[in-house]
Formats: C-alpha cells, sequence, structure tokens
C-alpha cells in the first residue's frame, strides 16, 4: 500500500460542530487544515446532515471515511445523542449521507483508536482508559489491545454530588458554571476516582481541548494508573475515525 492508499478521511460529530479532514492512515497526521461546520446542541440532525453532505461534496468519495459520533452507535445506526437532542436516535448516518461504506463508530471510541494506534498509547498493554473532555465526558476502554466499544460512562450517576458524571467533570460544566482549572480539576479528579474503582485501568489517556492547559492542572490529580495526556488533541476522533474505516478497507483486500 502507498500514496493514496495511505490517506482516509474522518469527521468527528460534536455538540458545538462538525470537523472533517484527510488523514494520512501510516503517521495519523493531518493531510489538510480541517473544514469545521458549526452548530450548536439543539440543531437538528437533517440541518447537520444537510450540511455535511455538502462538505463531503469537496472529497474523494474513493477513499475510506469514517465518522465519529457523540452517543452509541450500532452499524452505523445512532441509538443515544445524550449532547445532540432527540432528533438522532435512530438515524442511519450511511443511508442519510448516501456513503454506503461509511464505517461510523462513538467518539470516544475514535479518539482512543487514533492514541492506540500512534499516540499516548501505542505499544502500551493491558487495560487502557482513554476519557475525552468536551460537552460531555466521552469513555473508552481498550484490553489488550481489544476495543471495548459504546461504554458512555460519563453517563453513570455520580454517587455524591447527584445527576451524571458528566453534569459535573465536563467541558461545558466547566464553561457553565465558571469553574477556575483548579475547581474543575477537583471534579475531574472525583471522576478518575470512580472510573479507577470500577475498572483498575493500568493507564488513563485523557484528551480533548482542556488538555492545552495540561501542564496546570495535570499536576493536580492523583491516579494509581499511568496518566498520560492524548497526543491527537481535539483531532484524535477525526483521526481515528479515518483509521477505523482505513483498516476496515485494507483488511478486505
Amino acid at each position: 500500500m502507498g500514496g493514496d492508499d495511505m490517506e482516509g478521511i474522518g469527521i468527528d460529530i460534536g455538540g458545538s460542530g462538525v470537523r472533517i479532514g484527510r488523514v494520512d492512515l501510516a503517521t495519523g497526521e493531518l493531510l489538510a487544515s480541517p473544514l469545521r461546520l458549526e452548530h450548536t446542541t439543539d440543531t437538528p440532525a437533517a440541518t447537520i446532515l444537510e450540511g455535511l453532505i455538502a462538505a463531503l461534496s469537496s472529497f474523494r468519495e474513493d477513499l475510506p471515511l469514517g465518522l465519529g459520533f457523540p452517543g452509541v452507535v450500532r452499524g452505523s445506526v445512532v441509538e443515544t445523542a445524550p449532547n445532540l437532542g432527540s432528533t438522532w436516535p435512530g438515524t442511519d448516518l450511511a443511508v442519510a449521507l448516501n456513503r454506503p461504506g461509511l464505517v461510523v463508530l462513538n467518539d470516544a471510541d475514535a479518539a482512543a483508536v487514533a492514541e492506540h494506534r500512534c499516540g499516548a498509547s501505542l505499544g502500551a498493554s493491558g487495560t487502557i482508559m482513554t476519557i475525552t473532555v468536551g460537552t460531555g465526558i466521552g469513555t473508552a476502554l481498550h484490553r489488550d489491545g481489544v476495543l471495548v466499544p459504546n461504554l458512555e460512562l460519563g453517563l453513570l450517576a455520580h454517587p455524591s454530588r447527584g445527576g451524571v458524571i458528566e453534569a459535573h467533570a465536563s467541558g461545558r460544566a466547566r464553561r457553565q458554571e465558571g469553574l477556575s482549572l483548579t475547581v474543575w480539576a477537583e471534579r475531574f479528579q472525583e471522576a478518575l476516582h470512580l472510573y479507577e474503582g470500577w475498572l483498575n485501568p493500568d493507564l488513563i489517556v485523557v484528551g480533548g481541548g482542556i488538555t492545552e492547559r495540561w501542564e496546570e492542572w495535570a499536576p493536580l490529580l492523583t491516579t494509581k494508573a499511568d496518566l498520560r495526556r492524548a497526543q491527537h488533541g481535539v483531532d484524535a476522533g477525526l483521526v481515528g475515525a479515518a483509521f477505523a474505516a482505513g483498516s476496515v478497507k485494507f483488511m478486505g483486500q
């Protein structure tokens, strides 16, 4: 494989926008600046998908195409979309986008794939947990290299604060409540303590926009597991989605 065979397209749908990028499937590097489409958590699915169809028209159709979605997905069908409203469940993304070969996975799973293939967890063994901090909290788990999909542990109940974990420790919670990084880190530490108690990971990788200020808050955290900053940052979801699509294509050749 070489040349164009090593290129794929990744899509990352988030709570505030969609990012689309061309990815080198050998290195995980972006081949051009990602295209971003803005939306809100209240934007209907049909509107977002219409914009995505138009955007995809500028990308080659013969390249592997993967999509990371913030919810539980089965095949290419959305089952839940906790941070995107009620118009998504039941949507078959491959049909809606008219891309039969589309590979769809949970957005945190996509980020975990990126880090496992060529990032912070490359070569690591045992139980690896990847946590993405954004509109919500995404969680993914690899066990000896095998991905356990659709965990969505950010939606589990918080045992002391009420509500779900991501309502207190996500990036949206920090913005809405005007939390300092120190106070937010205390909230995130609570989440880490819960996750370690439940899963006993050997390695925890943390990604998302919040990691741009990693040096300010990471020293405030204490974990039994090795704690690492994700290497792909905000690009992890689209990179991992492209990797997932490329792997499906290559395995079938």
